[in-house]
């Protein structure tokens, strides 16, 4: 799962990306409905992206899904908005995060 998610994060390194990014600085927290162990946080700063095992007190967004639709979703077989739209990832906070965390899922 975590090597999922860095291979995700990664991605921040493309050009597009980077610039993307360059002044995002928040936190997306990820709850996995199927894997307690698997929760973890990803904090955005100046154009770098960190994953942390773990639940963050201060998250932006709370991404809700299974390991399963991450892993689909990172490796190309589900796109994130169908996902979204199908109820299999839920999201409270703003959307615009989860919007631009999508540039990272493609």
């Amino acid at each position: 799962m975590k090597e999922s998610l860095k291979k995700m994060v990664g991605k921040i390194e493309l050009p597009k990306n980077k610039k993307r990014f360059a002044n995002y600085n928040k936190t997306l927290q990820f709850e996995f409905t199927d894997d307690e162990d698997a929760e973890c946080h990803i904090v955005f700063h100046e154009g770098t992206a960190s994953i942390i095992d773990g639940l963050s007190e201060n998250a932006e967004l709370l991404i809700t899904t299974s390991t399963e639709t991450i892993m689909a979703i990172i490796d190309g077989t589900l796109s994130p908005t169908r996902a979204f739209m199908a109820g299999k990832i839920k999201a409270q906070g703003p959307m615009n995060d989860l919007m631009k965390l999508q540039a990272l899922m493609k």
